[in-house]
């Protein structure tokens, strides 16, 4: 939601500082948007069905969310650390999704294709444990709540 919200305004700054994206990395934007969609359903997935059984759980994502930003690259370019920490960072796929996005559309400097590689792994991962979960834990829903 905050991303259909967010769009027009970055396309409003984009045309009144006359600074659109060109080239054919821009063709990959939706590639990272979907690793993005991969990681969140998988991590929601894994999430929901945790918070059925733990109710504590609910109040554990909004603390989540705010350490989030600092492991992912959202206030510093992930290629301004040091080269062993960028490998660590790319444990988290959001990271290669702010990068590939800032090099896809703002024209920074473009995502490693082994950390982005790690990033996918670890998103089509969290996905299959969160569906996993959420279905081996879905016939006891109604018995829980």
């Amino acid at each position: 939601m905050d991303f259909v919200v967010g769009l027009p305004v970055r396309v409003f700054l984009i045309w009144k500082y006359d600074t659109w994206p060109s080239g054919w990395e821009t063709l990959t934007a939706p590639l990272f948007i979907l690793l993005a969609v991969v990681t969140v359903l998988g991590l929601g997935l894994f999430l929901a069905a945790v918070n059925v059984r733990y109710r504590d759980v609910r109040y554990m994502i909004p603390v989540f969310l705010q350490v989030l930003p600092l492991l992912s690259g959202v206030m510093f370019a992930v290629d301004q650390i040091p080269t062993k920490w960028q490998w660590i960072l790319s444990l988290n796929p959001m990271t290669s999704v702010i990068a590939g996005w800032r090099w896809a559309v703002l024209d920074a400097s473009p995502p490693q294709p082994g950390q982005v590689a790690v990033s996918v792994a670890v998103a089509v991962a969290l996905f299959v444990v969160g569906l996993a979960t959420f279905r081996s834990s879905e016939p006891t829903f109604a018995d829980t709540i």
